[in-house]
Order: C-alpha cells, then structure tokens, then sequence
C-alpha cells in the first residue's frame, strides 16, 4: 500500500509579508475593533446592552442585527486576512519552486 506523504511546507515568516501588507493588515484589524467599539458604545453605552425596544420579540430582532453588523466585519477582516496570507505563500511557493533542491 502507498501512502501519501507531505512534502515539507515552508512556513511563513514576517519577510514574507510586504509593508504594503503588513500595512492592509493593520488596516482590517483597526477597522474590525473600530466597528466592534462602535457598536459597543451604541448598544451597551455602560457596559450593558440596553435594547431600544420594549418587547422581547422585537429586542431579538435588534440583537440579530447588532450580530449581523458585527458578523459582517468579522467576516470582512477575515476574507482579507485570507487574502494576504494567500499571496504571501503564493510568493513563497513560488519561490521555493525556483529554488535548487
């Protein structure tokens, strides 16, 4: 029986980031924790979340949009967190192809 073996993956490391990355980086994380203080500060003002409807039903329906708000910078941040660590090891397989063994 042959069983498949894993090449060794070169590991990323900070020199395989470009600054303009580093930077991008930087950008998303300050943008996910600007929104997540937004929200914060608009829907948990002292600390506690103070819905702004009175019936249970309709405060459900606020947390589900407060959750969607912050779900969708997650996601953003994460997509572009993907994306430059995608093309970081793109550079680096790249490189490694070139490389003599």
């Amino acid at each position: 029986m042959c069983v498949p073996t894993m090449r060794d993956t070169p590991q990323l490391t900070e020199s395989d980031f470009s600054k303009e990355e580093v930077a991008e980086f930087h950008r998303l994380m300050t943008a996910l924790l600007t929104a997540c203080k937004t929200v914060g500060e608009r829907h948990a003002p002292e600390g506690n979340w103070v819905p702004s409807n009175i019936g249970l039903h309709e405060q459900f329906g606020e947390s589900m949009q407060v959750i969607a708000h912050i779900s969708r910078q997650l996601n953003q941040t994460r997509t572009g967190m993907r994306r430059i660590t995608g093309r970081a090891r793109e550079r680096l397989y790249q490189h490694s192809r070139r490389q003599p063994h």
